[in-house]
């Protein structure tokens, strides 16, 4: 991932209309406190995606990666809200935002990753802790849904950008899973959660640069996602109570 990129991107017709209506989620957030942010999230994408003209026209996928993306989508919404008790709204939603920024960095063309990006930079602020926004866990399969469509469509001229991007959920689910099976005593420290979830990303990232080895990209998103999700338990375990927004 090129830092040179992010200035480039700010620039760009996309990431602009994703900020615009994340703007627009932003207000409506501060609002309707009772509204979730991944909601909102995922309202917002959807919206500057189809006006971008995003939804229209996608280009074609391998014929497994839909598949893949549903099994992906699933299981990282299901291991939020198994995470809710323990990790707090502003870590989950940091986690979910590193998200994006990998899809970004990860995917050859990056037309619907910019608008995503947009979204994101608006809505980001809003995790402050201070603000006590609600995440909003219902909302989570609607936003990992458009971010899943978006891996397929901006890296379907590289599939092992698919697999890289799709892996970035293995860390929280396979935190998800540790954390349960070490109960209370294995609840993740927050910090240690974003931490743990920047180091996947930027594993998996490098594995989207691959031109053609799709079983050395999964077994690297795998193993990737086994070292940094279970050592966050055993390592960075911290005691529960935390916000379960």
């Amino acid at each position: 991932m090129n830092p040179l990129a992010l200035f480039d991107l700010l620039t760009r017709e996309e990431f602009q209309t994703g900020l615009v209506c994340g703007l627009f989620a932003v207000a409506a957030l501060l609002l309707v406190r009772k509204a979730g942010w991944l909601l909102l999230w995922g309202i917002a994408a959807v919206v500057a995606l189809s006006a971008s003209g995003f939804l229209r026209a996608s280009p074609s996928s391998p014929a497994w990666a839909p598949y893949a993306a549903a099994v992906a989508v699933l299981a990282v919404a299901l291991a939020f809200r198994t995470l809710a008790r323990d990790v707090p709204a502003w870590a989950a939603g940091a986690a979910f935002a590193l998200w994006v920024l990998g899809v970004w960095g990860a995917v050859p063309d990056t037309e619907r990753a910019g608008v995503a990006m947009g979204v994101t930079a608006a809505l980001l602020p809003c995790l402050w802790p201070g603000l006590r926004i609600r995440l909003g866990w219902e909302g989570m399969l609607l936003a990992a849904g458009v971010l899943g469509f978006v891996a397929l469509a901006d890296g379907a001229a590289r599939p092992p950008s698919i697999v890289g991007a799709l892996g970035m959920v293995g860390m929280p689910v396979a935190a998800a899973i540790a954390s349960r099976r070490a109960g209370p005593r294995g609840a993740p420290s927050p910090a240690w959660f974003v931490g743990a979830m920047g180091v996947h990303v930027i594993v998996c990232g490098r594995v989207a640069g691959q031109q053609h080895d799709l079983r050395l990209a999964l077994l690297v998103s795998c193993l990737s996602a086994l070292a940094t999700g279970a050592g966050l338990v055993l390592l960075g375990g911290s005691r529960p109570g935390t916000d379960r927004r």
